[in-house]
């Protein structure tokens, strides 16, 4: 899978138009003239990385929990010591005395987490910690996940996939008609990788879960029978087979 060869983290989004409203591609791994460039970030809460998967022999060990001032936490100090216990933990990313970002790998395989540190009266201290997707996000924009339309018969010859998206983001359970959503396509010969961005409501919304709106993505090539990705997830997850 392209995620897992390589991880250039740069594509070039070609805007076109279509039924399903603005489409934006990016076709085979060449940047199209003139596309504007968006710039995916793995990522699992807080913890950013600069590959995938994330390779942990890299980055500095952490293990100084017996140095946190757990006061912060109040009652919940139990349950974060319990949480903490149950990960390797490595830093990966710093501003030297002030805060710290880690990642943590779950000890039995059962995950990962993250939690953020902050230096707070000449002490470490947590300041938010929980279990996290590794997920691949834009800077200024949302993710949308995706299944494949099941109105819409996948046609071999086809270089158009009818999806069904829904919003990741708070949208108070409204779908994103007034708003941009753009596709990243990624193609070789057996696999369509494919993340699908939206751009984020502007003031405050509430958190009721969003529905799912229907979009249309533009291939290079015809499907072909290869398989179709939604690459926004690590390990990409298959809509196909």
């Amino acid at each position: 899978m392209w995620l897992v060869r390589r991880l250039a983290l740069v594509f070039a989004l070609l805007f076109a138009s279509c039924a399903g409203g603005e489409v934006q591609q990016q076709v085979d791994k060449g940047l199209i003239p003139g596309g504007a460039q968006l710039h995916l970030t793995p990522s699992c809460g807080g913890a950013e990385f600069d590959q995938l998967p994330p390779e942990t022999a890299t980055l500095t060990p952490f293990d100084s929990f017996d140095e946190l001032d757990l006061s912060r936490v109040g009652g919940e100090s139990p349950y974060f010591r319990e949480f903490v216990s149950g990960y390797h933990w490595f830093v990966t990313q710093e501003e030297q005395e002030r805060w710290r970002q880690l990642f943590g790998q779950s000890k039995n395989g059962g995950g990962y987490a993250y939690l953020g540190i902050e230096m707070r009266d000449g002490t470490w201290a947590p300041v938010g910690w929980g279990q996290c997707e590794i997920e691949l996000k834009a800077e200024g924009w949302g993710n949308a996940r995706f299944v494949l339309d099941p109105k819409k018969s996948l046609d071999p010859e086809a270089t158009t996939i009818r999806v069904l998206a829904t919003e990741i983001a708070c949208a108070s359970g409204m779908p994103p008609e007034d708003r941009e959503v753009r596709a990243v396509v990624e193609e070789d010969e057996r696999e369509v990788s494919i993340v699908i961005l939206v751009e984020p409501t502007k003031g405050g919304a509430d958190c009721q879960g969003n529905p799912a709106f229907p979009y249309e993505v533009e291939l290079g090539a015809p499907i072909d029978g290869r398989r179709i990705l939604d690459a926004s997830i690590y390990p990409p997850e298959p809509v196909s087979s």
